[in-house]
């Protein structure tokens, strides 16, 4: 997310939870500075740019519920708001740090002309962490599994009978294959710029 997209995404994060929660009375933690206090709710806007209103609205109301202070009016840390905004709305992968940085890095690279990664997508947007070796094995060996599927999924469809099921799964992974396309193809518009 960038430029007007970042920006609208700010405003309505802006709009839809810091300025009611702060017409509603919430305050800054006890011993941050004003300046620390900005940069926190600057980081919220920008990390939840991707959020839609409705979305921002319901976790407005979790934050007010999980207050802290005397008299449940401060701010909860960033880290839980983040966890429970996840919970509300999903990160879009192209939006996530890690699948983004990691797509976009060596091991994406690899997983591209190795063929998993669809599977190295999945798995990074289900468990949040990088893959060690022990689970890289596993992811390769599922996208060589998924390479077979696909390659009779395609034979049955030429041949007129292929099940409505299998193409929605074909059409399922070409259509997560071209998101993970586009977020390598991003780092590499962005170093050509």
């Amino acid at each position: 997310m960038e430029g007007q997209e970042l920006r609208d995404g700010k405003e309505r994060v802006r709009i839809n939870l810091i300025e009611p929660l702060v017409k509603g009375g919430m305050v800054r933690k006890r011993g941050r500075s004003v300046e620390e206090h900005d940069k926190f709710l600057a980081s919220l806007e920008a990390r939840l740019a991707y959020m839609a209103e409705d979305r921002l609205q319901a976790l407005a109301e979790v934050v007010e519920r999980y207050a802290g202070g005397p008299q449940k009016n401060v701010w909860p840390a960033e880290v839980s708001i983040m966890n429970w905004a996840r919970r509300l709305q999903e990160v879009p992968a192209s939006e996530s740090r890690l699948v983004r940085s990691y797509l976009q890095s060596g091991a994406g690279d690899a997983a591209k002309s190795g063929g998993y990664l669809v599977e190295l997508f999945v798995y990074l947007k289900r468990i949040g962490a990088p893959p060690n070796d022990y689970v890289l094995k596993g992811i390769r060996e599922e996208a060589e599994d998924n390479r077979r599927k696909r390659e009779g999924i395609e034979r049955d469809r030429e041949e007129g009978r292929a099940s409505p099921r299998d193409l929605a799964w074909l059409q399922g992974y070409m259509d997560t294959r071209r998101r993970c396309l586009d977020i390598i193809k991003a780092k590499q518009e962005r170093a050509a710029a």
